[in-house]
């Protein structure tokens, strides 16, 4: 696995990035994609529903797996867990989630207020998988008050493959812009590749994160919400092509799409729990968005979201 090359990934995003969503960016020009956050301990104890996070299609390789948790042993029990059963292409360990309810765990972000729990940590997944192992910090816990040198020197120490870095503090959570001058500052301090993350919204934020930091990739998490395109248009802005800009037909017909896939695989009642966030996100920008998301969200059934979706399509 090869994380330099200015590739471009999908973030792990708890309750969006399943495997319907990865596919469709795949499509639309992602180069890696990741699995939702996944608990160790839920897989340690043998959660059903945590080990269906891991689901995932062929076609969507590279693939890696991302791992929360605060115990060392149960980490590489589940890292082992998943190598077995899935067989990713790496792993990674999420050590810069912010949500209150994995950092009172002592997962996520918390790792970033112990640097021996957070090496113990990454060196237990190195020790306990054949994959490149990867680590996904913030730039601290508090803002300006900044550790991602150190934790990042620790993790490539340790046998981490690659580090990804949000330059934020926990506690800014997803307020403010991210600072991007971190990124530049830790990719100078490490041998290994650092991938950047963080406020990357379009195709002039990414070509930006490359010129002004010199990551060797880059991950989008929020960007790709409602659109997949952006992948494309991050390449076609690079390679100097003409950057194609999906009208309101093609992103209708792709919300539709996305909806159907996503019945086909979890059915209706999780399409329709889970899909109004979704197809919303579409039609962001679009004339009479507003109007479209109030029935979207009333609707009732899949196949009134999607007619509230297709009521946008221009009349012929």
């Amino acid at each position: 696995m090869d994380f330099t090359g200015k590739k471009l990934f999908l973030a792990p995003l708890a309750g969006i990035s399943d495997t319907v969503f990865r596919r469709m960016c795949k499509e639309h020009g992602a180069d890696v994609v990741v699995s939702e956050m996944v608990s160790a301990e839920g897989l340690h104890y043998g959660s059903a529903a945590t080990a269906a996070l891991l689901h995932f299609d062929k076609t969507e390789r590279p693939f890696g797996v991302q791992l929360f948790g605060a115990r060392p042993d149960h980490l590489g029990r589940a890292a082992e867990y998943v190598e077995k059963t899935v067989a990713p292409d790496f792993i990674d360990l999420n050590a810069g989630c912010p949500v209150p309810k994995v950092v009172r765990k002592n997962g996520g972000a918390s790792l970033l207020r112990d640097i021996l729990l957070f090496s113990d940590m990454v060196g237990a997944l190195v020790k306990s998988v054949s994959v490149p192992v990867t680590v996904k910090i913030r730039s601290g816990w508090e803002m300006h008050s900044w550790v991602d040198v150190e934790f990042a020197l620790a993790a490539q120490a340790c046998g981490a493959a690659a580090v990804i870095l949000h330059p934020r503090s926990k506690t800014m959570g997803f307020s403010g812009h991210s600072y991007w001058d971190r990124i530049a500052i830790v990719k100078k301090a490490l041998t290994v590749p650092l991938i950047g993350n963080g406020d990357i919204l379009s195709e002039q934020d990414a070509a930006r994160m490359f010129d002004t930091t010199g990551c060797d990739s880059i991950m989008i998490g929020r960007g790709a919400l409602g659109n997949p395109w952006i992948f494309s248009r991050i390449k076609d802005l690079i390679a100097g092509r003409p950057v194609h800009a999906p009208d309101a037909s093609e992103r209708v017909q792709t919300a539709c799409e996305h909806l159907r896939r996503h019945k086909e695989i979890y059915g209706e009642k999780k399409t329709v729990a889970e899909m109004k966030k979704q197809a919303s996100w579409y039609m962001k920008g679009l004339p009479q968005a507003a109007l479209m998301r109030t029935a979207i969200f009333g609707a009732r059934t899949s196949a009134e979201i999607e007619a509230a979706l297709l009521r946008l399509l221009p009349e012929k």
